[in-house]
């Protein structure tokens, strides 16, 4: 079954899955949430459109390299209510991953869909981001389509280490049908922020299908 893989890395990035008020979190890897978004903004698909095409595919995360949890404080002056009348200071606390680095799959039996979010991703119709507008890539998204169900496409894609020392087992979560890690993060409806849930799993797999070349 075909995999359509995904390189996520920038100095910032931020996955929030359940907060909107004034502490907003993040999870250390990507939400499939995010992933969606990012795949609706390379398509140039606005938010009444449904996404339950792309919210079927399955999903995996390889963390090449975990990322530091920051945090933001921010304070808004004469914010506006939704009535349009003036309202009080807001402070919030807004954090985020820095310096981490994502290999990500979406495993599909159409191949037909994935080429068409491959191109997508290549040519973008809207700017594409990590959670933030101002948390944009390092280096392209798109790296293209394998012949590889997901988890092997994961593990036989090629690794970057920053430094020798840095070759060791890496962590995979990986979305399965039955698990006790559930994540409410699987988009429905984007105008209502309505999101179902799914399982994951997360694994460790040493380098040894990975073949390691130089950083980029």
């Amino acid at each position: 079954m075909p995999t359509l893989m995904l390189r996520m890395r920038a100095p910032m990035m931020s996955w929030g899955d359940h907060s909107r008020f004034t502490i907003r979190d993040t999870r250390r890897e990507p939400t499939k949430s995010a992933v969606i978004g990012i795949l609706c903004a390379a398509l140039g698909r606005p938010r009444w459109q449904p996404v339950a095409d792309l919210a079927a595919l399955k999903m995996g995360v390889r963390v090449n390299q975990e990322g530091l949890v920051q945090c933001d404080y921010h304070t808004i002056q004469d914010s506006i209510k939704s009535s349009g009348s003036k309202g009080d200071t807001v402070i919030s606390q807004r954090y985020y991953v820095a310096d981490a680095d994502y290999l990500v799959g979406l495993e599909w039996s159409d191949r037909t869909l994935l080429e068409t979010l491959d191109s997508a991703l290549q040519s973008p119709v809207w700017q594409l981001y990590f959670g933030r507008k101002s948390f944009v890539p390092s280096r392209p998204i798109q790296v293209g389509i394998v012949d590889l169900p997901l988890e092997d496409a994961l593990k036989q894609h090629p690794y970057e280490p920053k430094r020798q020392r840095d070759r060791k087992p890496l962590r995979y979560v990986l979305e399965v049908a039955n698990d006790l890690d559930v994540r409410q993060d699987v988009p429905l409806n984007w105008e209502k922020r309505l999101f179902g849930s799914r399982c994951v799993a997360t694994k460790f797999h040493g380098l040894e299908e990975a073949p390691c070349i130089s950083q980029n």
